[in-house]
Order: structure tokens, then C-alpha cells, then sequence
């Protein structure tokens, strides 16, 4: 999940330069006076599944939500003037700047980010589209280097799926 944060934080800064200010979604947009710079993109992993890939790989896929926030003050009425309402929706083109940067974003750990839809906060103070995407993740499986790593015996005989270690008797 590191990998994926990183890589958005880098990707949205680079090709979303409206984009003023971008974090992990910890509930700023909820609070009085959001502790944000605007416009900004706010990620949060909501939901995952898991799966054995093989021997030692698990497929972890997740569903990360982007939440990008404007504070707006806007005209986009039919009785707004023209260069008002043009004005009133430049917002819309960074919402959907920062769909074609994730698209597709892929990492060493993580496959390219798919898009999977939008939903849009309905605020009187801010304007928060939350865009959806689905990951897949292959966690590194642990190594010698590794704390928490345990050795397993090879695979041979009838008690080959018991670490040695763990006392099997019941005493």
C-alpha cells in the first residue's frame, strides 16, 4: 500500500498541477475548517479481498478512492453569464486531469490502477468527486532478512506441513 500512496502522491504532482495539496483521506474534508490547501486529492484504500496466487504469493486486491475537493463559489446557473458558467466548470477538467494520470499507474508491488467509476458529495461547501479504482498487490513474501521470518522444514515425510517447533502432542 506504501508503494501505491507514493506513487499517486508523485503522479497526480507531476501531470495535476491544479492539484494543490494531496494525503492520505483521514476525514480533513469533514472537519469546520478542512485543514487542506484547494483543490486537493485525498486517497483512501476502502475494501479488499485476498487470494493465494501460488507457493508463496498472495494477490491482495483492493479499492482505492480518490477524493478530490474544490471550494467553490461558483455560477453555474442558466442565468449566469457565459464566461461565468465557463469559469464555474474548469473544475470538471481536474477532476478528469487527474483519472487520465491514475489510469493505468502501475508500480513493482501493484498493477495498473483500473478505473471503476465516480460518485459526487452532495455539499453546499465543497465540491467532492470521489473516483473509484480497483489494484491489484503482490505483498513480497517474507525473507531470511526478515524478523518475522520462520524457515520451514522441506516438504518430505507425513508431517511435513508441521513446523517443527510447534509442540503437536498437545502438551
Amino acid at each position: 500500500m506504501k508503494e501505491i500512496f507514493t506513487a499517486f502522491q508523485a503522479r497526480v504532482a507531476s501531470n495535476v498541477t491544479a492539484i494543490k495539496f494531496t494525503d492520505f483521506d483521514l476525514g480533513q474534508l469533514d472537519l469546520p475548517n478542512p485543514p487542506v490547501s484547494f483543490p486537493c486529492a485525498l486517497l483512501s484504500f476502502t475494501g479488499s479481498t485476498a487470494s493465494v496466487v501460488g507457493a508463496e504469493n498472495d494477490e491482495e486486491t483492493m479499492v482505492v478512492e480518490i477524493a478530490i475537493a474544490f471550494r467553490l463559489r461558483e455560477r453555474t446557473h442558466s442565468a449566469a453569464q457565459q464566461t461565468y458558467r465557463d469559469e464555474a466548470l474548469t473544475h470538471m477538467d481536474t477532476v478528469e486531469l487527474v483519472r487520465q494520470a491514475l489510469s493505468g499507474l502501475s508500480g513493482t508491488t501493484f498493477t495498473a490502477l483500473r478505473y471503476k467509476g465516480f460518485t459526487l458529495d452532495r455539499r453546499a461547501d465543497l465540491r467532492v468527486y470521489r473516483q473509484r479504482y480497483e489494484v491489484s498487490s503482490y505483498p513480497e513474501p517474507a525473507s531470511a532478512g526478515d524478523p518475522q521470518y520462520v524457515p520451514w522444514p522441506n516438504p518430505t515425510g507425513p508431517d511435513f506441513c508441521v513446523h517443527p517447533d510447534i509442540n503437536t502432542n498437545g502438551v
